[in-house]
């Protein structure tokens, strides 16, 4: 069998399996596979590779679908299968190339493509829905076809990418005004002065925002999502054009940014607050002064403060009456005294968090942690590294209250000696992932004890290495890999 003939056949078992799968069958039903009507196929998209004998069944199959199933057809295709399927005639170049079936795109690197492939991918994609680049230095010129050709774009992605420019952005909001989700991370755009108003050290910022890039947010009427993580050209006049223009914002990155102040936030949390349902914030030039009135965003489920060092009490009970978070990280919340905890949780309201993070919160202590075991008992991750003042009694509550973990995070937390992990493999069932680095005093001998009891669950030990359950278990685990456990008889009878 030729290579053509071969790539027929793998062409024909898959149509005749995506058919089946897809529902397409049904319009298959109609159509007569005996008919002569193709005139020596003169329509036929695989007229190219017409076979011989057993073969010729399969291309007059092929050659009796019209269009519309071919695009059917061809739409269960990832974009690197309708490329090549489009070399194997000139029939499916042409069907391959219809805009319907490139609603997305994804291009990491300059390597993939020169600027004009690029650009003339584009201009042929007039149904794209989603576009994602990455680290290319050519994103002014994609940015330009995207408005002039990709006018029902919902979703871009630009990741560490060259700054947009403010004319960039403006081509943007003239030719894909329905994007409904923007992501800048680490990419950013420039204002309209450039970088004229970038701070060194704690320099406070009085630029306007009549030439901020964020007021041209205001022209996407349909945004919801906006990531500018890692774009250090926002400033708090930035934030409040944000604020006062992106009337259906309810998920904001802004995370990495530093020197936003809190009027700037507390303008934000008036203005939109009420909508939003993720926030990614970057908390170290923060203060009680805008932590305070977190509370007052009563729908967030989703809640990130990588740097909360200037917290205080007010902030983190204002944060804790949020009851439909279910994703908190409140990082290095230096500030904040034990007791400070054991208030916030004890409030109740935090009931529906499946992960919290509280790394770098050194103060928080035993009875903190009790008090989130008791009242957050549906937890499935949960990170406590450099938490210096836990013990072992206060991981034993989590163990016992917390049923659903499936990631504890410990790393740093230097006072455990490991009296909390014997139960955990009957306690903790779905309990996949334990990190103890750098905690000294657990003996590697339990945590190997451990593994042995469930060899799914990856434990790190002390220096970051994965626990095996012991050299003598070695062999017999490498001749059978179907094993999940290994026990001694007297474990069975406990």
């Amino acid at each position: 069998m030729t290579a053509s003939k071969e790539s027929d056949a793998c062409l024909f078992y898959k149509v005749s399996r995506l058919t089946e799968d897809s529902g397409i069958a049904s319009d298959l039903s109609a159509i007569d596979l005996e008919s002569e009507d193709d005139e020596e196929h003169g329509g036929c998209p695989v007229h190219d590779h017409a076979g011989q004998g057993g073969a010729q069944d399969a291309d007059q199959f092929l050659c009796s679908l019209p269009q519309e199933i071919w695009i059917k057809i061809f739409a269960e295709f990832s974009p690197y299968e309708l490329c090549e399927i489009g070399l194997t005639s000139k029939g499916f170049l042409n069907l391959t190339r219809d805009p319907s079936l490139w609603s997305e795109l994804c291009l990491v690197g300059d390597a993939i493509a020169e600027t004009s492939i690029v650009v003339h991918l584009i201009s042929r994609c007039s149904q794209l829905n989603k576009i994602s680049l990455t680290s290319r230095d050519d994103i002014s010129d994609i940015i330009l076809a995207l408005s002039n050709s990709a006018h029902q774009l919902r979703q871009l992605d630009v990741k560490y990418c060259q700054p947009l420019t403010y004319t960039d952005l403006e081509d943007l909001a003239t030719g894909c005004g329905m994007l409904e989700s923007i992501n800048l991370e680490g990419t950013g755009c420039l204002n309209g002065d450039g970088d004229t108003h970038e701070m060194e050290g704690s320099n406070k910022c009085h630029c306007g925002h009549s030439l901020s890039f964020s007021i041209l947010f205001g022209q996407f009427k349909h945004l919801t999502d906006l990531n500018l993580f890692l774009c250090r050209n926002l400033h708090s006049k930035g934030l409040e054009s944000i604020a006062e223009f992106c009337e259906n914002l309810e998920r904001l990155n802004i995370d990495e940014i530093n020197y936003l102040s809190d009027d700037s936030i507390n303008t934000f949390i008036d203005l939109r607050g009420k909508k939003m349902k993720m926030l990614w914030i970057d908390g170290e030039s923060l203060s009680d002064e805008s932590f305070g009135n977190f509370e007052k965003m009563m729908n967030l489920e989703l809640l990130s403060i990588s740097f909360a060092d200037n917290m205080g009490s007010r902030g983190l009970i204002s944060i804790a009456k949020l009851g439909k978070l279910e994703w908190l990280k409140l990082r290095r919340g230096a500030e904040l005294d034990p007791i400070d905890f054991v208030t916030a949780f004890n409030l109740g309201k935090l009931k529906n968090l499946n992960s919290l993070d509280l790394s770098e919160c050194s103060k928080i202590d035993d009875a903190g942690i009790i008090s989130v075991a008791k009242h957050c008992p549906i937890l499935g991750t949960l990170s406590l590294n450099w938490c210096w003042e836990i013990t072992d009694v206060g991981l034993a509550s989590i163990v016992n209250k917390c049923k659903y973990l499936i990631n504890l995070n410990l790393c740093g937390v230097v006072r455990l000696l490991g009296d909390f992990l014997p139960s955990i493999n009957k306690l903790l069932v779905g309990l996949q992932l334990l990190d103890l680095e750098q905690c000294p005093d657990v003996q590697l001998a339990v945590l190997e004890d451990l593994v042995r009891q469930n060899l799914d669950l990856v434990i790190k030990d002390y220096y970051g290495e994965q626990v095996t359950p012991g050299r003598k278990f070695s062999e017999i685990l490498l001749d059978h890999p179907e094993i999940t456990f290994i026990s001694y008889d007297h474990e069975w009878d406990s």
